[in-house]
C-alpha cells in the first residue's frame, strides 16, 4: 500500500487546467470571475476581475448548479444560493411572500438584477446615480452590463421543487 508521499510525487498539477478558486467551496466556479482568487489578487485593485457580459451565462449556469435537485423551502434554497451569487457583485431582491407564492402557482418568480444594489444597463436614473461620480473618463461597472432580470422557475418534485433560474 502507497502512503501519501509516494502518490503525491506521482501527481503533476500541471495537467488541471480548470478554475482553482471556488467561492463558497464547491462545485461552481463563480469564484473566479467574482475575483475571490485571493492568491493573485490578495490587494484587490482596480484590475479585480468583476463578471463582463460575457460571463453572464457562466454566472447562470453556476447558480443553477447551486439550485440543483430538490428543494423542500424554496426561499431557503435560493437564499443559500444568492449568497454565494453575491460574491460576484451580482444580487436580486428576495421575498418570501412572493416566492411562495410563485412556488405554490407555479408563476415564475422575476427581479432585477443589480450591481451591489444599482441596475444593471442605463436604465440607472435613481438620486444615488446623479451624486456618483465613480471613475473619472470611466463608465461605471453596472453600466458596462446588458439590462438584465432573473426569472426563477419552480416546478413542483414529491415533496419539494425543482428550481431553475434564467437571465432574461
Amino acid at each position: 500500500m502507497k502512503n501519501f508521499k509516494e502518490i503525491r510525487s506521482q501527481l503533476n498539477e500541471e495537467y488541471y487546467n480548470g478554475p482553482t478558486a471556488y467561492a463558497g467551496g464547491d462545485r461552481t466556479n463563480v469564484g473566479d470571475i467574482a475575483g475571490a482568487d485571493l492568491g493573485g489578487l490578495a490587494d484587490g485593485g482596480k484590475d479585480k476581475p468583476y463578471v463582463t457580459k460575457d460571463q453572464m451565462k457562466v454566472l447562470e449556469k453556476a447558480l443553477n448548479q447551486e439550485l440543483l435537485g430538490t428543494h423542500r423551502d424554496p426561499v431557503t434554497a435560493l437564499s443559500k444560493a444568492l449568497t454565494k451569487f453575491s460574491s460576484t457583485g451580482l444580487v436580486f431582491e428576495l421575498s418570501q411572500n412572493d416566492i411562495l407564492t410563485a412556488a405554490k402557482t407555479g408563476e415564475p418568480y422575476v427581479r432585477e438584477l443589480t450591481f451591489g444594489g444599482v441596475p444593471l444597463g442605463e436604465k440607472d436614473n435613481t438620486p444615488f446615480k446623479k451624486t456618483n461620480i465613480g471613475n473619472i473618463d470611466q463608465p461605471n461597472y453596472e453600466e458596462t452590463l446588458p439590462s438584465t432580470d432573473i426569472q426563477v422557475s419552480f416546478e413542483s418534485d414529491g415533496l419539494g421543487y425543482k428550481i431553475t433560474a434564467e437571465f432574461v
